[in-house]
């Protein structure tokens, strides 16, 4: 069986489309990509935006799921080294 592998920016994204805060993925990402850049002006957003496994991914989903707000710089952080 071939693993699935997905972008640290979509799995927030995801996150932030099924709470209904977005309702569009590419929406999602950019301010992602804006928050990260800056809050962590000092990193590269490329070399966090890594992939993961979508085993993994799905778990995040799943726990920001039943949050009652998404933190985007709280996932940034929890994915950092994922």
């Amino acid at each position: 069986m071939k693993q699935i592998f997905v972008k640290k920016v979509s799995i927030i994204a995801k996150c932030l489309v099924n709470t209904k805060i977005f309702t569009e993925m590419a929406t999602a990402e950019l301010l992602i990509k804006k928050i990260f850049n800056d809050s962590y002006s000092e990193h590269s957003f490329d070399e966090w935006n890594t992939k993961v496994s979508e085993l993994s991914a799905n778990r995040i989903i799943a726990q920001v799921a039943t949050a009652s707000k998404v933190r985007v710089r709280n996932l940034i952080q929890e994915l950092w080294y994922h």
